[in-house]
């Protein structure tokens, strides 16, 4: 008895976790069937009875929205191991259904089955059953325990099936069978509607539970054993009330014939004994207090014992079905007890890991480092590690444990609870290529943003050689030594000039001109050009997709970024390789988008560019779309290629993404937002304008003295008189005073003080009339589009070159 004790409160002090409740505002499916009085179905499909009672109030106490599905015993029992219902009324148990069914630990209610026979049968014993026909209920306890009792005593019984209880005692009443088999409660209410007996053969007593599917809702059958107890033991609680509703009061009980010479022999009996009883009641009544005592402890022991086995089982209970996987083990790393939440996870039976360890298990605690993690265990006593776990199928996955270390009569235990994290670990490493894509989106943001100021400020010094060294080989004879010096000069300039243009593409400060393209038709337009620039020992390989959607793009830029990653492509195959190039519709959703932040959901062209180069590290890709990047050698790149490709990308409202393994060659995907509507944009072809001179008065506003004097040259050099100013406030002033001789302002867009934007807005007001070419390093498509709306009659591109800036000077002085 005291062990009994001690292993109980032992138990509970393992800090077990209990599984959580069932959640409100469940939606419960519930099979029926008629069985009076614990259900009764009417025909109007209202369902009521004993059980009803007591699962209303229970759905009342937990939220559940009850759905009842009515049918035979035998429809409740298939739909429920077929998972249709979520939740069976009143089925007895046994063995064999708990194999099939998982019930209530808390029993509702004992019944057993009752024989009915014909008015004038004389069916008194089991045994007089033999060659008879008895008519049963298909799948019912009572028909499987009956059968089993006929086997028993080798009787020869004919079992004809119904399916309802009512249908058993017409077949009786009809006497087309000797007996009829039903439950007790059932057939105290409706025997009186038919003609027949109730004989007084009794058996099969069963516990009635609730039932689920196996292995399924746990949580109904935890909900329901938490009511049921106290409903059972209150006398006032609606358990009871019901039970005294439904049940029969006033039976009438009918002798069997056999039972009046049995009594009278009884009497007889009593009539001889009464002397000798007379004789033994002194002696009984000496020994009546002592056993009443002995009676009176015994009684206290059997009561305790059965609160604490009752505890006992409520905690395995509880420990069996608990969510987490529970593992007992020993100093020795052998598992001495696990629940059914470790054998599904692992893949095991109970009866493989009972003779394991947790090296078999669990890769981080291998025989080796044990006997150090155990001491851990002790000194620490109860933490939480993460580890990781090895299925019956080799599958490792994330656990996070908790320990709690235990003595128990002299001996040492770890009772660890391990629950799978694996969601957890997912959702943690998407957060994490979440944030490390918002970081490079962010570090990419403000390289661009660099690479626009270095741009400005690089065209500016470009400014000053390239004008300055064409005005010298304009005033220099073809044949006069110098000329040479003086073009190449100018082509260096040039090709700097192109750089900082793709530094101003990268940092999207030159918009495109976007027009509607088949992609397709701009991919064959450069092939030829490929296949000119692709050694004959790269293999080109062209996947275009049919019917391929269309896209708002800048042929000229399109262009651009499949020639960069041509290029890069064939510098990665010095030795050869293959050069594929494809397209395709595609559809990005928000999974995608979650974890690419610059994406947007929608539909989009694809182009596809790969190569089976040498490929690149990972180190590598995070930083190839950067300015001036280049793992070439020095001389052979400018790290603006694939800069520049971002930057056109990202001035479409577009994506790219790269994938590279080293050795493994590389895949770019550019995506293109489609649109619907294919209108044909054709910019009209410029004609070259004749660069000439003239004689009329210019103001020429920059903040920068070289280009400043610069221009001066070269407007003074073809006749134009030329009045300057270093900012906005002085041009205005200039203009204020002198504007009716003056025919044209040049205007620099990027000045400190009043910019180019308010100085234009300011001579407007002075005169509405006044003609403005704004001078800028940005394209016209740019930041300097809305200006030129706003009144500008013209725009002159910096670096100068002498004869765009004439032409521009000349068309816009003789506008009307």
């Amino acid at each position: 008895m005291r062990k009994a004790i001690h292993l109980f409160f032992f138990i509970i002090a393992l800090q077990l976790v209990l599984p959580h409740p069932v959640q409100g505002n469940k939606q419960l499916r519930v099979g029926v069937y008629d069985n009076y009085p614990m259900v009764l179905v009417g025909n109007d499909g209202v369902v009521k009875g004993f059980l009803i009672d007591i699962l209303e109030y229970i759905g009342f106490k937990e939220k559940w929205k009850i759905d009842y599905v009515p049918g035979s015993l035998t429809d409740c029992l298939e739909r429920l191991e077929r998972e249709e219902i979520d939740l069976l009324v009143g089925i007895e148990y046994s063995r064999a259904r708990n194999e099939v069914y998982d019930f209530t630990y808390e029993n509702i209610f004992s019944d057993w089955g009752m024989i009915y026979t014909q008015k004038t049968s004389d069916i008194n014993q089991i045994v007089e059953l033999d060659n008879q026909k008895i008519a049963v209920v298909h799948n019912d306890i009572h028909y499987y325990n009956l059968r089993k009792l006929t086997e028993q005593f080798k009787l020869k019984c004919r079992f004809i099936e119904a399916y309802e209880y009512d249908a058993i005692l017409e077949l009786v009443a009809q006497k087309r069978v000797d007996a009829g088999v039903v439950d007790r409660l059932y057939g105290l209410e409706f025997e009186k509607y038919y003609n027949i007996s109730r004989s007084p053969i009794i058996f099969s007593p069963a516990d009635i539970h609730f039932a689920v599917p196996k292995k399924r809702h746990g949580e109904l059958i935890r909900a329901i054993d938490k009511h049921l107890v106290p409903l059972k033991a209150d006398k006032r609680s609606i358990y009871h009330q019901s039970l005294d509703k439904w049940t029969p009061k006033n039976v009438h009980w009918e002798l069997p014939k056999w039972f009046v010479p049995l009594l009278i022999l009884a009497g007889g009996l009593i009539v001889l004994f009464l002397g000798a009883g007379l004789i033994l009641r002194a002696q009984v009544k000496a020994k009546t207090a002592e056993l009443s005592l002995i009676n009176k402890e015994l009684r206290a022991e059997i009561a305790e014992r059965k609160r604490v086995e009752e505890t006992l089982r409520l905690t395995q209970f509880s420990v069996e079905n608990a969510g987490d996987a529970v593992f007992w083990m020993c100093s020795d790393a052998r598992f001495i007890f696990v629940n059914h939440a470790a054998c599904s996870s692992l893949g095991y039976s109970r009866e493989e890991l009972l003779s394991m360890t947790v090296h078999d298990i669990d890769p981080k605690f291998p025989a080796a480092v044990w006997p150090e993690h155990w001491k851990e265990v002790r000194e620490r006593g109860s933490f939480i590690i993460e580890s990781r776990h090895r299925t019956k199928d080799g599958r490792i996955f994330p656990v996070e444990i908790t320990v709690n270390y235990l003595q128990f009569e002299g001996r040492e235990y770890n009772c660890a609870f391990a629950r799978d994290i694996t969601e957890r670990k997912e959702a943690e490493k998407e957060r994490e290529q979440i944030q490390a894509q918002f970081r490079q989106a962010q570090k990419m943001e403000a390289v661009g943003t660099l690479a626009g100021g270095i741009a400005h400020d690089f065209n500016n010094l470009l400014q000053a050689v390239q004008g300055y060294a064409q005005l010298l080989q304009m005033r220099k004879g073809k044949e006069e030594s110098g000329q040479r010096e003086l073009s190449q000069i100018i082509r260096a300039a040039e090709r700097g000039a192109d750089l900082t243009q793709q530094l101003l593409t990268f940092s999207r400060k030159v918009e495109s001109e976007l027009r509607p393209i088949d992609l397709n038709h701009e991919v064959e337009s450069v092939k030829l050009l490929l296949e000119r620039t692709i050694p004959k020992m790269i293999q080109m390989e062209f996947h275009l997709a049919a019917d391929l959607k269309i896209v708002n793009a800048d042929p000229g830029q399109v262009e651009q970024i499949l020639m960069n990653l041509a290029v890069n492509a064939k510098d990665a195959m010095p030795e050869g390789g293959k050069f594929v190039v494809g397209t395709a519709n595609v559809s990005l959703d928000e999974n995608y988008c979650m974890m690419h932040p610059e994406a947007r959901p929608g539909e989009y062209v694809q182009l596809t560019v790969s190569d089976t180069g040498h490929g690149m590290s990972k180190k590598t890709l995070e930083h190839i779309f950067e300015p001036f990047y280049t793992t070439k050698e020095t001389g052979k790149g400018t790290g603006l290629g694939l800069a520049t490709v971002y930057g056109i990308v990202k001035s479409h409202n577009g994506h790219i993404t790269c994938y590279s393994e080293p050795e493994e060659g590389t895949i770019f995907k550019v995506y293109f937002p489609a649109i619907q509507t294919m209108d044909r944009f054709v910019r009209p072809r410029e004609e070259p304008s004749v660069s000439r001179g003239g004689t009329e008065t210019i103001l020429l506003v920059d903040d920068e003295d070289p280009i400043r004097i610069l221009g001066i040259q070269i407007l003074e050099e073809f006749g134009y008189t030329v009045l300057s100013a270093a900012d906005g406030e002085s041009a205005l002033q200039i203009y204020q005073e002198e504007h009716e001789k003056i025919g044209l302002v040049i205007l620099d867009l990027i000045m400190p003080g009043m910019g180019g934007k308010r100085c234009l807005v300011e001579l407007l007001k002075v005169n509405p009339e006044a003609k403005v070419a704004i001078a800028s390093g940005y394209s016209p498509d740019g930041p300097t589009r809305e200006i030129l709306k706003n009144g500008a009659k013209g725009f002159v591109s910096k670096p100068y070159d002498i004869r765009q800036i004439l032409t521009v000077v000349r068309e816009v002085l003789d506008q009307d």
